[in-house]
Order: structure tokens, then C-alpha cells, then sequence
């Protein structure tokens, strides 16, 4: 798929293509309350579909142009495994007073990407404004689905942008309240588009984890109030796959299929957060410390002695969001498919990515065995999809309605990402 998809742009005589890719949240979600806590993360890729955002840039003589594509699997039988899709293609607003109102659109991730833009760096958005060029955008991302996908467009629109226009790390010609352009500051920016421009409530993990790669620990020290860019710390990334020789890691990822709104479950736990909630502060805490403390496991590669942070961190944000209203905690789709798993005497543990009340989970296996335990999760989940007496059997208490977005799980296997978002 990864081969095709390059290939197919390189045929739309691309003059740039980016690679964004997806992330996954070790301990989570500290996410849109991170300051004074650390989180390890990691950018991923997956084996068969990338689960990456492709972008191509090319040169127009006039009118710029945005294009969203779509990856289809085509049927047994025929030439091609794959085809390429154009969904959508439309002229590219790049009027000030009007891009405002794209912002609750199909399009709103691009245009409020090209407002911040304007917000943040004079230099870069002049030649933005007064140049022809055509953007073409492909995810294999699943939508919704907690592995940042969202961001992953964003940061591949700005990092396309700011490759093609030679303003990574351009200094010249920096304005006074001009943002230069970086790794660090696209991660920022992107923050400021989804938590400003589009009002969804996020956090700094999911962005600096795409821009930068690779597996990391980052600090969050002083970023509680999301300020303007230069008004608070950057976040600290620290990169530990290299000094800790950890080239892939044992996990296998499961869409639950059911799709989620990232922002409000978020904003129910930050607003919550904010206001002093004691035991929502005490339970951050544990959080934190079981955060802290899963490093040395992973630095010793102790699968087995991460599963069990894994393991209490699940515990921990069950009891948050069903304190905080959520009536099946992390969400009914992926405690079910948790349950599914972690019975398998070779799976350590199994936990939510993102923000819960939807979208991922992922097993973490014993690394000689996640083929079968890729199969046995599937097989585990169609047992139950087709008889409806075994789902009663093994999930009394859960309604059969769930069966319906579970039928749309799709699952992964996965390696790190080493480089976060980069020109091919």
C-alpha cells in the first residue's frame, strides 16, 4: 500500500510528498492536562496499511488548488490491488476574511492550519498568499479512531508547506512577534489550530510525538494553561528508542470501529481538572507516577513488568471517566475487546489509546508469539460478532447495539516510526 500510494503521486508529478505518521499514547491520557506530568508515547507506522497521512505539493501556474484522496481495495481478480480515489477538489481559499468560515466545514483542518499560519509567521504566510500551487491530501488513518489522525494532517500540511517554501528554520527576515518554523514550533502551532481555531479541546502530546518520532518521553512542565507560543515552555521531547536500543516494540492495535468526538471527552476531564476535582487530581497523580515509573521497564525491556503499569493505568481510567459521567468508563467497544484479549496467556496487557469513549486499543504481547495473538484477537472478536448467545454469554450486562460498530474493527500490527513527519 505504501509503495502504491508513493507511486500514484509521483504519476501526479508531485514536486514534494510528506509522510505523517500516527501515534500511540503509552500511559494515557494525561492528554489537555499534561503540565507538571511526562508521558512516553510513540509515532508509529503500520506494516501493511502505513496508517500514515500522505501529502503531495506541486507547482500551478494559477488558482491553488486542495485535493482529498482516498485508498480503495480493489477485488480479487483485478490487475491492480489498489486504486487511488479523488473524493474531493476545490479551489483553495486563501482570503483572510473568508477562510474564517470554513472553519466549521469538511475542509475546516486545512483552513484553520492556513489562519494560524497567518497568525504565526508574516514572512511565511505572504508567500502562502501570493503563490499558485496544488495540495493533494491521503490518510490511511482511521478516522476517529485515537491515533491522532487529525493531527497528522495538519502537521503534513504545515511541514509540506514550510519544505516547499525553504522555511524550516528560516531566520531571515523574522519579524518580532513572528514564530520561527521548526519541529517544536509546527507541533505548537498545530496544538493552537485544534485548540483555538476549531475549539477542540487537545493537549501537546499527539503533536509533538508526530512531528518529532520515534519513542519518547516528553515533559510537559509548565504548559497547564495552554498560552500563546513563546508564553510558556516548549514541551521537553526526549527521544529513548536510540539510547535504549529498542527498535520495535510488541504491540498490536485494534480499531474498535466505534468513532469518537477526542475533544469532548477532553473538555469534560480538563474542565474537571481545572477546577480542583480531588479525586480526578489524586487519580492524575497515580497516573503520573506509573508514567514515571514504566520507563525503567521499558529501558529493561521487561514486557511483562509494563504490562502490569498497563494494566493499573486501564484500572485508573476507568474509575476517572466513569467518575466523570462516562457511564462504561474508557468506552463499552474497547473494554470488550480489552476483555477479549487479555485472557491470552501471552498478552501482558491490553489498553486504550487516546482519548476513550471510542476509537483504539492496543495488546502488548509477548514478541515471540504476536502473530498468533494477531489471529486469536481476530478470531476472538468474530466469535462474538456472528452469535449473539456467546456475546450474552461473555458480556451480559452490555447491550447487542455494540455489535454493530464493532463489525467495523480493523486491526494492525505495527514499528516505530523513527523520523515523525518528513519529505520522502
Amino acid at each position: 500500500m505504501y509503495r502504491f500510494i508513493i507511486n500514484s503521486f509521483r504519476n501526479l508529478k508531485a514536486d514534494l510528498i510528506v509522510q505523517a505518521p500516527a501515534r500511540i499514547n503509552l500511559i494515557n491520557p494525561l492528554d489537555a492536562v499534561e503540565a507538571d506530568y511526562w508521558m512516553p508515547a510513540v509515532a508509529i507506522e503500520g506494516k501493511n496499511n502505513p496508517l500514515s497521512v500522505f501529502l503531495y505539493i506541486k507547482e500551478r501556474v494559477e488558482k491553488s488548488k486542495i485535493k482529498i484522496y482516498e485508498i480503495l481495495e480493489n477485488k480479487l481478480g483485478e490487475n491492480n490491488k489498489f486504486s487511488l480515489n479523488l473524493i474531493k477538489a476545490e479551489d483553495l481559499i486563501k482570503d483572510i476574511d473568508n477562510i474564517k468560515e470554513e472553519f466549521t466545514k469538511d475542509l475546516k483542518l486545512i483552513y484553520a492550519t492556513l489562519y494560524r499560519i497567518y497568525l504565526s509567521n508574516s514572512s511565511f504566510w505572504e508567500i502562502i498568499k501570493n503563490d499558485h500551487f496544488e495540495v493533494g491530501i491521503l490518510s490511511t488513518i482511521p478516522r476517529q479512531s485515537g491515533l491522532g489522525g487529525s493531527s497528522a494532517i495538519i502537521l503534513a500540511f504545515l511541514y509540506g508547506l514550510a519544505k516547499y517554501y525553504n522555511f524550516i528554520n528560516k531566520l531571515n527576515g523574522l519579524k518580532e512577534n513572528d514564530i520561527p518554523i521548526n519541529k517544536d514550533t509546527l507541533a505548537e502551532i498545530c496544538t493552537k489550530v485544534e485548540d483555538e481555531e476549531l475549539k477542540i479541546t487537545a493537549g501537546y502530546s499527539d503533536r509533538y510525538v508526530i512531528s518529532r518520532g520515534g519513542l519518547s518521553f516528553c515533559s510537559y512542565h509548565g504548559k497547564l494553561n495552554h498560552k500563546k507560543i513563546k508564553h510558556e515552555p516548549l514541551a521537553v521531547y526526549d527521544r529513548i528508542d536510540g539510547i535504549y536500543d529498542i527498535q520495535s516494540l510488541p504491540i498490536i492495535i485494534c480499531f474498535s470501529g466505534s468513532i469518537h468526538e477526542s475533544g469532548n471527552v477532553h473538555k469534560k476531564l480538563r474542565d474537571l481538572y481545572l477546577s480542583n476535582n480531588e479525586d480526578l487530581t489524586r487519580n492524575y497523580e497515580k497516573l503520573a507516577e506509573i508514567a514515571w515509573k514504566s520507563r525503567f521497564a521499558i529501558m529493561e525491556k521487561n514486557w511483562e513488568r509494563l504490562g502490569q503499569f498497563f494494566k493499573e493505568n486501564t484500572k485508573i481510567m476507568n474509575d476517572i471517566m466513569e467518575r466523570a459521567g462516562f457511564k462504561y468508563g474508557i468506552g463499552l467497544a474497547n473494554n470488550i475487546l480489552i476483555d477479549l484479549i487479555q485472557k491470552h496467556p501471552d498478552v501482558y496487557s491490553a489498553k486504550l489509546t487516546g482519548a476513550g469513549g471510542g476509537g483504539s486499543v492496543f495488546a502488548l504481547v509477548n514478541p515471540d508469539k504476536l502473530e498468533q495473538i494477531f489471529n486469536y484477537w481476530k478470531k476472538s472478536l468474530e466469535d462474538i460478532l456472528y452469535d449473539d448467545q456467546r456475546f450474552k454469554s461473555q458480556f451480559p450486562n452490555y447491550p447487542l447495539e455494540i455489535l454493530n460498530e464493532l463489525r467495523n474493527a480493523q486491526f494492525f500490527k505495527i514499528k516505530i516510526n523513527k523520523s515523525g513527519v518528513k519529505k520522502i
